[in-house]
């Protein structure tokens, strides 16, 4: 394995997240590679990042564009100390999280797309996943995937992303030190993780809400139970989408988002 540049922001011990970090220059996926980690024992808050992805995906398997020297690609071991219904508010969790990091960088530029999009003003800079780890049929871990465009150039951009995507350096101008983004982020994450295992996730709901940049808007969700439109009210204690037609308040727990005239 190459030089780690991040093990100078390990920190604490197993319970926390950053406590240990695997680098590698080249992977295929880091979801994988922490999967496999994660079946070998390792402990809660142990990270892998690599500087480049030949098989990065995204929610619903989607590819995620990952070349090398210029984005973060993260997946941390979570081992949840709380019941099975209160683990799909985690992506919404290490949303706030990233932003909260992101802002450091990018301040005012920042916004949350539910249910696991970063925003840098209306187009896609980062993307959250949450799969499990089951033994003997129980969650035994949650492996959490994070991308962040970070030095991306907008003309490094593939043609068909530059309308929808950007990084922190084509939205700021400016060159963002990878490693103070991660070791923001694994403080950011270890701090609201807690929270939410101690109090819920509706504890921090009001601070997602406040990046969130859906609410007041139209947008249509497409998801196994076909298509439902509304205007985003925010978001329920648990996590779900609630959105508004006609007078009627509905509650969305899954589905694709679609904005007109943004990222969908």
């Amino acid at each position: 394995m190459p030089e780690n540049p991040y093990q100078a922001i390990e920190r604490g011990g197993p319970g926390e997240i950053g406590w240990r970090i695997h680098y590698f220059e080249s992977i295929g996926s880091t979801q994988e590679q922490a999967t496999e980690l994660a079946a070998r024992g390792a402990s809660h808050g142990t990270v892998v990042i690599a500087d480049r992805q030949s098989a990065g995906r995204g929610r619903m398997n989607r590819h995620w564009h990952s070349p090398p020297g210029v984005n973060l690609y993260i997946s941390i071991i979570l081992r949840p100390r709380m019941a099975p219904e209160a683990l799909p508010p985690l992506s919404l969790v290490a949303g706030l999280a990233l932003a909260e990091a992101v802002e450091s960088f990018a301040p005012g530029m920042v916004g949350l797309k539910w249910p696991n999009d970063l925003w840098l003003g209306r187009k896609k800079a980062g993307g959250i996943i949450a799969e499990t780890v089951t033994e003997r049929g129980q969650i035994a871990a949650v492996i959490l995937g994070i991308g962040i465009n970070v030095n991306l150039a907008s003309d490094d951009l593939p043609a068909d992303l530059r309308e929808t995507a950007t990084s922190i350096r084509a939205a700021t101008g400016a060159k963002c030190d990878r490693t103070a983004l991660a070791s923001t982020l694994f403080y950011r994450l270890n701090n609201r993780y807690m929270e939410a295992e101690s109090r819920g996730f509706g504890a921090i709901k009001p601070l997602w809400e406040n990046y969130s940049a859906l609410t007041g808007s139209r947008v249509t969700v497409v998801s196994g139970a076909g298509r439902q439109s509304g205007v985003v009210k925010g978001i329920d204690p648990e996590g779900a989408l609630l959105i508004e037609d006609r007078g009627e308040l509905r509650r969305i727990i899954a589905g694709d988002v679609r904005l007109e005239g943004a990222y969908h």
